[in-house]
């Protein structure tokens, strides 16, 4: 008898690089720029102002919060992929939403496709990446993706 576990789902049981054992990951956490305003530098984002702006920049809302999976320990502790590009979680994350650094040249705008598990262009962030950050194991971060969380399933190539 064998026992697949979490490799079933392409994730890596001693939660390093699941491509180093030829495992491909089989889901992704995925939400999008909803809005993104200019904020001056020293505004804060998020409940408790836990940032604030070093200089001028665009900060991005990702409708995705704790209420979904996003682990409060990711503020100020993350990143998100926006058109292929790593973009750090800034401020509180709240139950609905988080707020992304968007930088103060930002051509991103209300929509885009935003990836917090999952990949993007040339980059990913495995769940494993997110687990270190954590202090935890891929296991509880995917356990932690809500019930709430439309789930779409796809075969292969995406189709």
């Amino acid at each position: 008898m064998a026992r697949c576990g979490i490799a079933i789902y392409g994730l890596d049981p001693f939660h390093s690089d699941p491509f180093l054992r030829g495992l491909e990951p089989a889901l992704e956490l995925r939400s999008y720029v909803a809005d993104a305003k200019r904020f001056p530098a020293g505004a804060s984002a998020g409940y408790g102002q836990r940032w604030r702006a070093p200089a001028d920049t665009w900060v991005g809302v990702l409708p995705i919060g704790y209420g979904d999976g996003v682990r409060r320990g990711l503020t100020n502790n993350g990143e998100a992929l926006i058109g292929g590009r790593r973009y750090p979680l800034v401020g509180t994350v709240s139950m609905d939403n988080v707020t992304v650094d968007l930088g103060s040249d930002s051509t991103v705008d209300s929509g885009s496709p935003a990836v917090l598990i999952g990949a993007q262009g040339d980059d990913r962030i495995l769940c494993e990446e997110v687990a270190r950050r954590l202090d935890t194991i891929n296991y509880e971060i995917t356990c932690g993706i809500a019930a709430r969380v439309p789930r779409v399933h796809v075969g292969p190539a995406g189709r």
